[in-house]
C-alpha cells in the first residue's frame, strides 16, 4: 500500500473535527475523498501535508510510519498538495512560482538563474500540455490560469502521492478534461492520486475508489463502481428531509430597474447596454477569459470603465469599491481569500465589514447590539459551522468560509449584488443552501448579477441569461428558453458577435 493513515485525529480549540478517520491509497490509483464543506478532508489532507503536526493516529508511506510535521517533510516523503486555496506568491510571475523552492542557482553563490527558471518552468508546462504566461505575476492572473500554475508547480515536484482539493472548480470543461487526462497518465506511472471535488459526477467518471466523510468521520469507502451520484449525494448530506425545496423563478415578478448601464464599456472594449431590475437574477455567462469578472470589478469601480451607470434613475459618479457600498452596490469576488475575506480576522468582524458604516453606526457611534443581533442572524441564516463570531476565519472550511462571504454581503442589505463565483469549491449541499439565499436576496428586492463556470448553477437560477464575449454583453436570452446545450452554443459562438451592442429591457 502507497498510503495507510490510520486513527487520524484533529481538534482545534476544543472541537473536534477528525474522529479517528483511516485512509488508504494503492499505488497507480485515484481515490476520491469526498464529504459536505466542513467534514473534514481539507482538514485530513492538511495532516498529510504537514500542516497539523499535532494530531493523533500514524501515517505510513510505501510501509514505513513517517512523522510529517512540516510541509517540507512531507514533500521529502514524496507528497505534493494543491489546496483549494491557492498558495501562490501573488507578486512572483508565473515562473517562479512554478519553481518556488527549486530556484537554480547562479554564476555566483546566493544568485538565481532567472533564466534557467524561466527555461525550466517553461518546459515542465509544456510537458503537460499546459501553457501559461511565464513572466506575468500571478496576481495579474485570472483564477483558472492560478489554478493551471499551482497544478504545474504541484506536479513539477516528482511527487509519488497528489492531493489535489478541488483542482476543477475554476476550470473549464476542455481543461477538466486535459487535467483527468493527465491524472490517468500519472498513475498509469505508477503515482497515488488523492482527488477531492464537489463535482460527484467527476468523481465517478475519474475515480478508482471513493471514501465519504461526514461529521469526521467515514460514513462509506469502495469501488466507485459501487456508488451513483445519488447514493453519493444521499450519503453526503446524512438526512434526505434536509434536502432543500426546488427554487422557484421570479421572473414575471420583475420590479422597477434598479441599475441601469448604457454605452457602459470595460478595458476599451465595445459598449453595451443593460438593465437590472429589482427581484431579478440575471446570469453572466461567458467562456473563461470572456471578462465577465472585470465587468463585475467595474460596476463597483476596481476596474476603470467608461459610460453611464443609473441607480434608480440617478446618474452615479465615479465610483470606487467603498463607496459603491455605500451606494448599496456590494460584489461577492471570484477569489474569496485575495479579494473577499480577511483572513487575519474573525467570523464576525468579517460580516460586519461592509454593512458596518452604513448600517450598525450612527454618527459614527457603532450600535453594539444591532452588531451582536446581526452577526449572530447571519450565522444562522447561513447555517456557518461552526457557528463561532470570534473564531478566525482563516480556520473554516472552503464551504463555509464561502458562507461567511454572502452572509457579509446579505447583511449589507444590497440594492445590486454582483456574485462572482458563488458556490465554488462548496459541495452538493452547501450550494443548494446557497441557492436558497440568493434567490431569497432577489424576493427580498435586490438586483442580481450571477457569474458561474457551473453552467447548471447559471441555469437554476437565472430569470435572464446575458451571453459575455470579449468583455461586452452579445446577446440576452430567457432563462426558461435555455439549456446546457443551447447555453454552451451561445458561450461559443464567434467573436464576432461581439460587435453588436445589446440592450436589456
Amino acid at each position: 500500500m502507497l498510503l495507510e493513515m490510520t486513527d487520524i485525529r484533529k481538534s482545534f480549540a476544543g472541537s473536534t473535527v477528525l474522529h479517528g478517520v483511516s485512509f488508504k491509497l494503492a499505488k497507480g490509483e485515484i481515490h476520491a475523498l469526498v464529504g459536505h464543506n466542513g467534514a473534514g478532508k481539507s482538514t485530513l489532507m492538511k495532516v498529510l501535508g504537514g500542516l497539523y503536526a499535532d494530531h493523533g493516529g500514524t501515517i505510513a508511506i510505501a510501509g514505513k510510519t513517517v512523522a510529517l510535521a512540516t510541509p517540507r517533510e512531507a514533500h521529502e516523503h514524496g507528497v505534493a498538495t494543491i489546496y483549494q486555496d491557492f498558495a501562490l506568491v501573488p507578486d512572483f510571475t508565473v515562473a517562479e512560482n512554478i519553481a518556488l523552492g527549486r530556484e537554480p542557482r547562479g554564476a555566483m553563490a546566493g544568485l538565481v538563474s532567472h533564466a534557467a527558471l524561466r527555461e525550466r518552468s517553461l518546459r515542465e508546462a509544456a510537458a503537460l500540455g499546459i501553457e501559461l504566461p511565464m513572466d506575468t505575476p500571478v496576481c495579474k492572473l485570472g483564477v483558472a490560469a492560478q489554478q493551471l500554475t499551482e497544478i504545474v508547480r504541484a506536479l513539477s515536484q516528482n511527487a509519488s502521492i497528489l492531493i489535489m482539493d478541488e483542482p476543477t472548480a475554476r476550470l473549464a470543461p476542455a481543461e477538466r478534461e486535459h487535467l483527468f487526462s493527465l491524472m490517468r497518465r500519472m498513475t498509469a506511472g505508477g503515482m497515488g492520486v488523492i482527488y477531492i471535488s464537489h463535482f460527484l459526477d467527476e468523481v465517478i467518471e475519474v475515480a478508482d475508489r471513493v471514501t465519504v466523510l461526514r461529521d469526521g468521520r467515514v460514513v462509506e469507502s469502495g469501488p466507485s463502481s459501487s456508488f451513483t451520484v445519488d447514493s453519493l449525494a444521499a450519503l453526503l448530506v446524512g438526512d434526505a428531509k434536509a434536502a432543500p425545496q426546488p427554487i422557484s423563478s421570479t421572473l414575471g415578478q420583475r420590479g422597477a430597474v434598479r441599475l441601469k448601464l448604457e454605452n457602459f464599456s470595460v478595458s476599451g472594449r465595445r459598449p453595451f447596454s443593460l438593465e437590472l431590475r429589482a427581484g431579478e437574477i440575471v446570469g453572466l455567462a461567458g467562456l473563461i477569459g470572456s471578462g465577465r469578472s472585470r465587468i463585475a470589478r467595474a460596476l463597483i469601480g476596481d476596474v476603470e470603465s467608461h459610460g453611464i451607470m443609473k441607480l434608480e434613475g440617478q446618474a452615479l459618479p465615479r465610483l470606487d469599491p467603498v463607496s459603491a457600498g455605500r451606494h448599496g452596490l456590494v460584489l461577492v469576488p471570484e477569489d474569496r481569500n485575495t479579494n473577499g475575506l480577511v483572513l487575519t480576522g474573525s467570523i464576525r468582524a468579517n460580516i460586519e465589514l461592509t454593512a458596518l458604516a452604513p448600517l450598525m453606526s450612527r454618527l459614527g457611534v457603532v450600535r453594539r447590539a444591532m452588531r451582536r443581533q446581526a452577526v449572530a442572524q447571519a450565522l444562522r441564516r447561513f447555517h456557518v459551522r461552526p457557528a463561532e463570531p470570534e473564531r478566525n476565519v482563516a480556520t473554516l472550511s472552503g464551504g463555509n468560509a464561502q458562507k461567511v462571504l454572502l452572509a457579509r454581503a446579505a447583511t449589507a442589505e444590497p440594492r445590486v449584488l454582483v456574485l462572482d463565483q458563488p458556490t465554488a469549491g462548496v459541495d452538493v449541499g452547501a450550494k443548494a443552501e446557497l441557492h436558497l439565499q440568493i434567490r431569497s436576496l432577489a424576493q427580498a428586492g435586490a438586483a442580481v448579477l450571477l457569474i458561474s463556470d457551473d453552467l447548471d448553477e447559471i441555469l437554476a437560477l437565472s430569470d435572464l441569461v446575458a451571453i459575455v464575449q470579449a468583455g461586452t454583453v452579445t446577446e440576452i436570452e430567457d432563462g426558461r428558453d435555455l439549456d446546457r446545450a443551447r447555453l454552451l452554443a451561445a458561450m461559443s459562438r464567434s467573436a464576432e458577435a461581439s460587435s453588436r451592442a445589446t440592450t436589456v429591457h
